[in-house]
């Protein structure tokens, strides 16, 4: 009676370890450069979204027949901004928040690589918080007009850019400027577009590049 033998088939240990070490080299590979996509797509998200808002508020602007505002802070990790909307076509006095804590639209907030750097000659951040702007130290917010008489009412500097637009579309550019300008910047310098530059024009149109 003849026996037949059971052969099973199988990887060599040798081969395993190939595979393996194939694996790891692809991943060495793939994994930064999919990293870098997925935070350049942030990045781009950032930007899409904040010049979305930036048109919506002088959409908002037109619609109401009011001056509106989009306020933002400066510095490392400063990324939120809001949306307002003014009593008046022009020289509004005060002002209602669009969006915020306690409101049906939340706080707009930038990805969390990207942030509102401070002004500086690689950064510009041209838009002012000077008289004519907004002051939100105070609720509701108000016009700064340091030369009223009071003051309407005790309206400062409360340290954001404001962005306001007039119901005819057009942007309030500080003095001496012909366009307005805004950076958005990651510091993952490894993306292949680290910083974004917002442009508005005299008219209210809004480009990035």
């Amino acid at each position: 009676m003849r026996k037949t033998s059971c052969r099973q088939a199988g990887y060599s240990l040798a081969e395993m370890l190939t595979v393996v070490a194939i694996i790891g080299v692809l991943a060495l590979v793939m994994v930064p450069n999919f990293m870098s996509f997925y935070q350049s797509n942030k990045m781009k998200s950032s930007m899409r979204n904040f010049t979305t808002d930036l048109r919506s508020t002088r959409q908002l602007a037109i619609t109401h027949g009011r001056q509106a505002a989009l306020s933002f802070q400066t510095g490392v990790n400063q990324r939120s901004y809001n949306l307002y909307l003014g009593d008046k076509p022009f020289n509004s006095t005060s002002w209602t928040a669009q969006t915020g804590p306690g409101l049906n639209r939340p706080t707009k907030v930038l990805e969390n690589i990207a942030y509102f750097p401070a002004n500086g000659a690689p950064t510009p951040q041209t838009f002012t918080d000077v008289d004519g702007d907004i002051d939100c130290s105070v609720s509701p917010c108000v016009t700064i007009c340091s030369t009223c008489t009071p003051p309407t009412p005790a309206g400062a500097p409360d340290g954001k850019l404001d962005v306001i637009f007039f119901p005819d579309g057009r942007v309030k550019l500080p003095t001496g400027l012909t366009s307005g300008t805004i950076t958005i910047k990651t510091d993952l310098n490894r993306l292949p577009k680290p910083q974004y530059t917002i442009t508005i024009s005299p008219s209210g149109r809004v480009q990035a590049q």
